[in-house]
């Protein structure tokens, strides 16, 4: 009987790193790139809160997208306070013309998720958005039974998006071949040449480490890949460094001294080189890069150390390598709480970035390349 346990063991062992490592795709695979030449403006920066629902007193992970008339998309999740039964994802739209947030609106709630997914949604929690063409993506934390560690993440879409539309549900995100469970989203994905986009994600239950996952232009998911065999990685960030090579960024839950780790992906994110320390410190906090025409920027928390707050300062900084990265500016800080959970995206003449403040408030930053330059 031992020794049945034992083969039973193996089998369902070996099928699951053989899982990890499954890779579908054999036609080579490029990350979109968009340099676009921008003429001199005078430097920009602005910072303003989005407004919050009414009566709500906890916001949190805030996620953002561009809509096609060049207006912005913000979700975040808000409610008493997180995890509640009561939290909802809610949405904003920022006019960029007129440069306001409009009044927020719900995009879901667990008992829509609950109803479309036909499983028990206990509560909600991180969104991600992506837009392809004039398909908005929403990729969402659930949970049914315990806390995050046993939640699973749930495709929804809105084609030619409106807060009147109702989002369409895609699917439950097959990510095991067993349990599947404990796997979360937090980070933007990255686009595929051929349409398609590599969404970063992560696990939680047993160990913490990081995945990665392949969609075709329709959204379906064709490959999972798992970069590296790091304990305590949580929340990669991705972006392109060319058209074959893209570089990733993890949130370090408390291991390694608290070192951030950078890892390089080669042939559109099929092959992994091995993850390397940077000079960065990372404090249990979640971090973003952003490819910015030429460059590559990281939105980190730095420690302020008059309250003591390691997420109390969020700072940017600029790669000189993979390895290294170099401060510019502070962009937002706190003596109180927390300015953390960045999400950063670009047109190609500004970076936009979106975060929480003193979990209360969603705030917005806007800069173009014109305030960069009075850094740099």
């Amino acid at each position: 009987m031992k020794k049945i346990y034992f083969i039973l063991i193996v089998i369902l062992l070996g099928g699951w790193f053989s899982y990890l490592s499954y890779q579908v795709p054999k036609d080579k695979m490029d990350f979109q790139i968009a340099i676009k030449p921008i003429p001199y403006t005078e430097p920009y920066f602005s910072k303003i809160d989005i407004p919050m629902p009414e009566g709500v007193a906890s916001a949190h992970s805030a996620t953002l997208t561009s809509l096609e008339n060049g207006n912005l998309l913000a979700a975040f999740f808000a409610g008493s306070k997180e995890g509640a039964k009561d939290v909802k994802i809610y949405g904003s739209i920022y006019d960029s013309k007129k440069r306001f947030w409009s009044k927020p609106f719900v995009m879901l709630t667990r008992e829509d998720l609950s109803k479309k997914s036909k499983q028990y949604i206990k509560k909600l929690g991180n969104p991600v958005l992506y837009r392809v063409k004039n398909r908005i993506y929403l990729f969402v934390v659930g949970v049914s039974i315990g806390g995050w560690a046993t939640s699973k993440i749930y495709e929804l879409y809105s084609d030619e998006f409106s807060p009147q539309k109702t989002l369409t549900y895609k699917q439950m995100l097959e990510l095991s071949p067993f349990g599947n469970i404990s796997n979360l989203v937090r980070s933007t994905p990255i686009a595929l040449s051929d349409g398609g986009f590599i969404l970063p994600i992560y696990h939680e239950l047993a160990d913490k480490y990081s995945l990665m996952v392949r969609f075709d232009s329709s959204g379906n998911v064709v490959s999972t890949n798992k970069p590296n065999n790091l304990h305590g990685q949580l929340q990669p960030t991705l972006a392109p460094l060319s058209h074959t090579k893209c570089l990733a960024v993890f949130r370090n839950k408390n291991v390694y001294q608290n070192t951030m780790f950078s890892q390089v992906c080669e042939d559109g994110g099929e092959k992994w080189l091995p993850p390397e320390k940077t000079n960065i410190k990372n404090y249990d906090n979640s971090a973003n890069l952003i490819r910015f025409n030429k460059d590559i920027y990281l939105i980190h928390n730095t420690f302020n150390k008059s309250p003591g707050l390691e997420r109390g300062t969020l700072t940017l900084s600029i790669m000189i390598s993979p390895k290294q990265f170099r401060k510019i500016t502070d962009l937002d800080y706190t003596t109180s709480a927390e300015v953390s959970y960045p999400t950063t995206i670009t047109d190609g003449d500004n970076i936009d970035i979106v975060y929480t403040f003193n979990r209360k408030n969603i705030r917005h930053i806007r800069l173009n390349r014109s305030f960069l330059r009075t850094k740099l």
